[in-house]
């Protein structure tokens, strides 16, 4: 059964009749909230968390926990992550013997129409679908109005402000939001103070880092990455900043094979490219095609899963490796 998340969001209840649910997509900040709404709600229940490497490498790890009653609650959640098809077949032998004090949620990254285990989810009633969709301008606002309803100043320039900042990236925005809780303690922003603390500079900062990065122009990144000090809370906005480029860069790619040349393909794309940055767009796609692309899409999004799961405290580090190893791609003939 396919839940709308914008209601799922509004209402976690309509998640309480499925047995089993699927939380899929790019929206990493979406599938945050809705799973920490779902513990919220669930409160009552013993909640178990695997990864799905966790469930292929030990195969009686989930049947266990399934199956056994503990000792602390009869009630049981079990978030599975990072699944795929890999693990369609325990899914298809846990669907055949639903168990009424056991919920299971579990979260995938976004999977194609084609995909085998969506398809399911999607035509059987019984258990349920959520698909994460990445949020626009007036979600985000819609969001932003909601989590600092409370606050006073919160006028339409500071949510322009602050939605055009995250890079419309609800993961980002949600971080920026628990910085204005820090600091405005009162519940009274201020929009010229939140300048201060939000300024661009920092971004300017990256922007330059980011272009060297992904022009291969390795002399200058490192003269950059001296000159910046990397924030460990900005390590979302930083990715952030690398992916809207690349994926900038992927619709580019796609629009040079339709011209079959590079400046008409510049000028034809849509969203435009501001004059300014034309120069830099055509260094760079000379150095990226759609293969090397949907690679550095894999880099970053292995150094998002580093920086969710905490395994690195350093986030910063783990940004500087990610944008050195881009170079590095960049640089590089395959």
């Amino acid at each position: 059964m396919i839940l709308k998340s914008f209601l799922v969001e509004k209402n976690i209840i309509l998640i309480e009749k499925y047995f089993i649910s699927l939380i899929y997509g790019e929206n990493i900040g979406m599938k945050d909230d809705i799973k920490d709404q779902i513990k919220k709600h669930f409160k009552e229940y013993e909640q178990i968390n695997f990864d799905q490497n966790e469930i292929i490498k030990n195969g009686k790890l989930l049947d266990e926990q399934i199956n056994n009653t503990s000792l602390f609650s009869k009630k049981k959640i079990v978030f599975i992550n990072e699944i795929s098809e890999k693990i369609k077949d325990k899914i298809i032998k846990i669907l055949e013997n639903p168990n009424p004090d056991l919920k299971i949620f579990l979260f995938a990254q976004n999977l194609e129409k084609k995909s085998s285990i969506r398809q399911i989810f999607e035509k059987e009633k019984k258990i349920g679908i959520i698909a994460c969709y990445q949020d626009n301008e007036r979600t985000l606002s819609e969001y932003l109005r909601k989590k600092l309803s409370n606050y006073s100043g919160l006028s339409q320039q500071t949510i322009n402000f602050l939605v055009n900042n995250s890079g419309l990236d609800r993961k980002t925005l949600s971080y920026e939001i628990d910085k204005i809780k820090s600091l405005f303690l009162d519940k009274k922003i201020k929009f010229e103070k939140l300048l201060e603390v939000l300024n661009n500079a920092n971004n300017l900062d990256f922007d330059n880092i980011r272009d060297a990065c992904l022009g291969a122009e390795k002399e200058n990144l490192n003269k950059n990455l001296g000159n910046v000090i990397l924030q460990n809370e900005d390590a979302y906005l930083y990715l952030n900043v690398l992916n809207h480029r690349i994926e900038k860069l992927c619709d580019l790619n796609n629009q040079y094979q339709r011209d079959k040349n590079i400046e008409k393909a510049i000028d034809n794309l849509r969203p435009p490219i501001f004059w300014k940055d034309k120069p830099t767009f055509y260094k760079q796609i000379k150095n990226w095609n759609l293969k090397k692309l949907e690679e550095a899409k894999k880099m970053l999004f292995d150094t998002e899963i580093l920086i969710k799961t905490g395994m690195n405290p350093n986030n910063d580090i783990l940004i500087k490796n990610l944008i050195v190893n881009l170079c590095d791609k960049a640089a590089s003939t395959s």
